[in-house]
């Protein structure tokens, strides 16, 4: 995530940053709840867990250092999406919004090398996803011979209130 960006940018975002040792494990964010930062793992283990709409939950990520969480909703501006978990010990660094803003204000060219670093890596999950999708498509289609699942409709319907 921080690739590129030079070491004096980098001591002032670990100075407006907080670290955080998680000592036994625990929710570190509950999916709906307000974003306001972000955190990069720098020791231990997160589980990103999220509740199907029967309510199954599932593991859908692990995360270990130099990982990144929170991060969509620096450009989405929406509730958490899954919850995080902390598999103690663990450390972070965590970033709030307003640290990110400051960055932008005092050296834009740093924040958009750290703003393209981070879609880099979404886009690098996404990718992941939409592998992970093709598989478990395709697996239906083999098992129930269907050629449209409704997990295919409800992929390919856009969320309310997206363009």
């Amino acid at each position: 995530m921080f690739a590129g960006l030079r070491a004096e940018v980098l001591s002032r975002i670990a100075v407006r940053a907080e670290r955080i040792d998680v000592t036994e494990d625990r929710v570190l964010f509950r999916e709906g709840e307000p974003a306001k930062e972000m955190a990069v793992v720098l020791s231990g283990t997160l589980e990103v867990r999220k509740r199907s709409h029967n309510g199954v939950e599932s593991c859908i990520a692990t995360l270990g250092p130099g990982d990144v969480v929170g991060e969509m909703s620096l450009f989405d501006i929406q509730p958490r999406s899954a919850e995080v978990w902390a598999r103690a010990p663990v450390s972070l660094m965590v970033m709030g919004h307003g640290a990110l803003g400051e960055l932008y204000r005092e050296d834009p060219q740093s924040y958009t090398l750290l703003v393209l670093n981070i879609a880099r890596e979404i886009s690098i999950r996404l990718r992941r996803l939409d592998e992970v999708m093709a598989n478990i498509m395709g697996h239906i289609k083999s098992v129930t011979g269907s050629t449209y699942t409704p997990l295919e409709r409800a992929v390919s319907q856009p969320e309310r209130g997206s363009t």
